[in-house]
């Protein structure tokens, strides 16, 4: 029993006592009795430490409540952290499979390597060559066979491929703040439920407004095993820049209309095909040069037909072969001056 406890009893023990007694003496005889008693318990040293751990306890909850109205979480800086995105991921002109890795291992996904397959595929096609890579997005089980969606965040649009169909959104849904999300068409993706969303967006907006041209290179493009059409694509980029078309970039699959390179001066079709590219192919690329008021470059595996080179030296459409490993060389005049040039430039 402890103090305050033995203290209230005895009182009442005290009043009773001297009740049936009708004594005064009596009732001031036990009380003084009691009262010694509670002051020996008090001054005892299982009195003392169970008072000191009251008073620990009492000052601990006091020091919590304290914090807890003084401590407010800390308020999160979507931009700073956008901002940190991009210096943390692979720069522009990085190879996916780079790209696709970093954003990888944000996503944090426990079973990475098919999704970094799959998402290198897809980004090999639909994402163009002067886009950054900034976030990715596995939602899982779209399908009744268990299919997972998956889409892809550059700075310039979404790609989705889900239940069979892929493609491209440039200018998506976006609803910031609590609760917020991505919407294309009725596709929904909500920053609480996919790692890393709203910060993907956040640096899509912030790249777009710092986008810079990619320097011309100083020297020819290294040779590249080329193993599909994609891959020679993006080695005529290369080209394409090295060449004084500083802008170059690839078009996505499925959106070129006929052209696989483009840059403010010049428009470029890429052919891998087992024989020579015939002249109705090469009318084709001129008839788009014309109308936008471009260069046309063209480059082939398998070289050119005899009238597809004079036509086109006739009508200034620039022929370039490429080979597996992805060296190019000149076949008109015109290509020959363009590359002399470039090697000029690269000189000096």
């Amino acid at each position: 029993m402890n103090v305050p406890a033995f203290g209230c009893l005895a009182v009442v023990a005290s009043v009773v006592v001297g009740a049936i007694f009708t004594s005064w003496t009596v009732f001031w005889l036990f009380l003084l009795i009691a009262l010694t008693v509670i002051a020996f318990m008090a001054s005892s040293p299982a009195a003392r430490v169970a008072a000191a751990d009251q008073r620990a306890i009492e000052a601990a909850q006091r020091d919590s409540a304290n914090a807890a109205a003084l401590v407010k979480p800390p308020v999160r800086n979507l931009k700073q952290v956008a901002k940190q995105l991009l210096e943390e991921l692979p720069p522009l002109g990085s190879t996916v499979e780079d790209a696709i890795a970093a954003c990888m291992k944000r996503l944090r996904h426990q079973d990475p390597q098919p999704f970094t397959v799959r998402f290198s595929k897809l980004a090999r096609t639909h994402v163009a060559a002067d886009e950054r890579i900034l976030g990715l997005i596995v939602q899982e089980a779209s399908t009744p066979r268990g299919a997972p969606l998956l889409a892809i965040i550059t700075d310039k649009a979404l790609v989705v491929k889900d239940r069979g169909v892929t493609y491209r959104d440039e200018d998506p849904e976006v609803h910031s703040g609590e609760g917020g999300f991505v919407r294309s068409g009725e596709r929904l993706f909500f920053f609480d439920y996919h790692t890393g969303l709203e910060t993907a967006v956040a640096a899509r907006k912030l790249a777009a407004s710092s986008r810079r041209t990619t320097a011309a290179p100083s020297s020819r493009p290294p040779e590249r095993l080329i193993r599909e059409a994609r891959d020679a694509e993006l080695i005529a980029v290369e080209w394409m820049r090295y060449l004084g078309f500083d802008d170059a970039v690839a078009t996505p699959v499925g959106a070129d209309g006929g052209i696989d390179v483009v840059s403010t001066r010049a428009v470029a079709q890429v052919k891998m095909e087992g024989k020579p590219t015939g002249r109705p192919v090469v009318q084709q690329l001129h008839g788009v040069a014309i109308h936008e008021d471009k260069t046309g470059v063209f480059f082939s595996l398998a070289g050119y037909t005899t009238h597809a080179r004079n036509w086109a030296q006739t009508s200034g459409i620039v022929l370039f072969r490429f080979d597996h490993q992805g060296a190019a060389e000149p076949v008109n005049a015109i290509a020959h001056e363009l590359l002399a040039a470039a090697d000029a430039r690269a000189e000096r």
